[in-house]
């Protein structure tokens, strides 16, 4: 038999004959230094198989190529020859544990399945205004104060309970363990300025009122934000970043710096004597020298910064100081941010954000889209979905939304863009539920994968009565493709 692949590979020749893989088939891996650290070569040949790669990392992807190939051909394979590499080095899923709490072990049930489709970037949210999601040692009420809400009124459904959760240092060691052991590099995102909330409803100093508050219990952009005036509170967000940084030992760490309101900002003292301080003109130049300075911390600790493609407004960022993350560019600046020499990452809103129901992104969408449409091949260094969990309130909606959404964003982040046609993937992610529910995940059932247009009207109508602006339904339905 023929397997399905899901990535496709960059060369797959057929040499004649067939294989049959039994579980005690010989496996020969041999090193190639000339290879490339992500690329491979699989020959599966005269009942035998061969692996040849320079690096752990294309033993890793051989093997998961070898895992597919044996599920999809039901033990007997044609003979082959498979020579990969993937086109992009940031191939990322972001999932969200602020607005309701997923743990360690739902979270290894999906980092395994992401990781079987050659995903290596696990970008975790971490805080935002509904919770704060990591033990910091130093500030102890961030966990204890911060992680907890009275309840949850996402989408306009009250759930009527506490919901609380936060991840020790110990657990956080322990995820990023299991995903070193699978190739996947863990990047932290600890929100700020914006989306702030549950760090200053534990230290109301952070914020510019100083007045006591709680987690905020529903979606929305806040104006509690981070006072960037006051030293103390800088001072704190860099001890924050100091254990983070121990904690994480990947290149990365984000620092968000999207949706930032101004308000609290216009009637703050100390943001008014920032300003004078460092004659800026406006708090767009408030904000961007403020994304300046932590990233530049972050690089004294030898971290690079990754910000939501916001913090590019007031022009003071430069490609020497973060990687963008593009998710809704509306002025194109990423685009100029890319033509200065800037990288970055694609997770378009409308084909990438996977919290939204098929209605909205249909699986066939979110094969289709070009991430180098916009910033151009030579500044795209990945891309990422996301699945924010504001109206995702159980771990099997999590995985029904997520897969098989997430294969089309594995094919693009190692294949690019154009590859194969949508009949074949479709018919590919098919083959693939047998494999993805070894890891205890139910994926969405295909029948719902592409709805027909008068069911995708209903599916977004219902969806987001009672919960955002309704005029992202019309955006959502004249968007390209």
């Amino acid at each position: 038999m023929r397997p399905y692949l899901i990535p496709a590979p960059r060369e797959l020749e057929y040499t004649g004959g067939k294989t049959l893989l039994r579980d005690d088939c010989p496996v020969t891996v041999t090193d190639a230094p000339a290879l490339p650290g992500e690329a491979y070569t699989l020959k599966i040949e005269r009942g035998s198989v061969c692996i040849t790669a320079s690096s752990e990392p294309g033993r890793f992807y051989a093997k998961k190529t070898l895992e597919q190939i044996k599920t999809t051909c039901q033990g007997v394979c044609d003979d082959l020859v498979i020579r990969d590499a993937p086109v992009m080095s940031h191939r990322g899923f972001l999932i969200d544990c602020c607005r309701h709490f997923y743990g360690v072990e739902e979270l290894k049930r999906l980092i395994d399945a992401a990781a079987s489709f050659k995903l290596n970037r696990f970008h975790w949210h971490l805080t935002d205004d509904q919770g704060w999601r990591i033990e910091i040692k130093q500030y102890p009420l961030l966990t204890e104060v911060g992680s907890f809400r009275n309840n949850s009124r996402f989408g306009g459904v009250n759930e009527g309970k506490p919901h609380d959760g936060f991840f020790t240092q110990e657990q956080i060691r322990e995820i990023v363990d299991y995903c070193a052991e699978r190739q996947i590099e863990v990047i932290p995102e600890i929100e700020m300025p914006g989306h702030f909330t549950a760090a200053i409803a534990s230290y109301p100093f952070l914020g510019c009122t100083g007045e006591r508050m709680e987690p905020e219990q529903k979606e929305g952009i806040f104006p509690n934000v981070l006072c960037v005036g006051n030293e103390k509170a800088v001072a704190f967000v860099k001890d924050v970043l100091d254990e983070v940084c121990g904690l994480f030992p990947g290149r990365f760490v984000h620092i968000g710096g999207d949706e930032a309101p101004r308000i609290r900002w216009q009637c703050c003292e100390k943001c008014a004597a920032k300003m004078r301080e460092l004659a800026l003109d406006d708090y767009d130049a408030l904000q961007g020298s403020f994304i300046k300075e932590i990233a530049s911390y972050l690089r004294k600790m030898g971290k690079t910064a990754i910000t939501w493609n916001e913090s590019l407004k007031g022009d003071r960022l430069y490609p020497e100081d973060v990687i963008v993350q593009r998710w809704m560019d509306r002025k194109g600046l990423c685009r100029g941010f890319a033509e200065k020499g800037g990288k970055v990452i694609e997770s378009d809103f409308y084909h990438y954000y996977f919290d939204y129901p098929y209605g909205m992104t249909p699986l066939k969408k979110a094969f289709a889209y070009d991430p180098f449409a916009g910033c151009g091949a030579g500044a795209v260094m990945g891309v990422e979905c996301c699945l924010w969990t504001e109206f995702v309130r159980s771990f099997d909606d999590l995985c029904e939304k997520l897969f098989p959404r997430l294969l089309a964003t594995a094919e693009r982040g190692w294949s690019g863009y154009p590859t194969g046609r949508y009949v074949d993937f479709k018919t590919a992610s098919a083959g693939m539920l047998p494999l993805i529910g070894e890891y205890g995940i139910e994926p969405l059932p295909p029948d719902r994968w592409d709805p027909a247009l008068p069911a995708r009207a209903k599916e977004v109508v219902v969806f987001f009565k009672g919960s955002l602006d309704p005029g992202l339904i019309r955006q959502a339905f004249n968007s390209r493709k």
